[in-house]
């Protein structure tokens, strides 16, 4: 363990604003540059996405590393609260995916996994904040 929690999330906070930050300049940055074309090129349309999913994957990371910096129970709730995210979104996925097989739904984009999973972990965060249910 790297030292209290108050120290580990006070790293966490250091790294999470600088990338929440990198995140909306790569949103409206990159909607900027591919407005600047009637037809993006591809390789344009790439590099706009992958700087735009990049936050999100490191907000993972860091929040893994948070994970790891702290004591065993605030570790176990924690993993409990992604891991309550995780079967949530899972769930979610299967179950539209299989009815947009048969036709029954709209397509939905992929990118709306990481918004359903970080949705459903900070409501298991609340349900959970006294030791709940889940």
């Amino acid at each position: 363990m790297a030292g209290s929690f108050s120290q580990a999330q006070k790293r966490y906070k250091r790294a999470f604003i600088p990338v929440m930050v990198f995140y909306v300049v790569a949103c409206f940055g990159g909607s900027y540059l591919r407005a600047q074309y009637e037809t993006p090129p591809d390789w344009l349309s790439a590099i706009v996405a992958l700087t735009m999913a990049a936050p999100v994957v490191a907000v993972l990371f860091l929040k893994l590393r948070l994970l790891s910096e702290t004591d065993e129970y605030t570790r176990f709730r924690q993993a409990r609260n992604m891991l309550f995210g995780a079967a949530f979104t899972v769930s979610v996925c299967t179950v539209w995916g299989f009815l947009e097989l048969v036709e029954l739904v709209p397509h939905m984009w992929t990118f709306l996994v990481a918004p359903i999973y970080f949705f459903s972990w900070g409501i298991a965060s609340l349900v959970n904040r006294d030791g709940g249910p889940c």
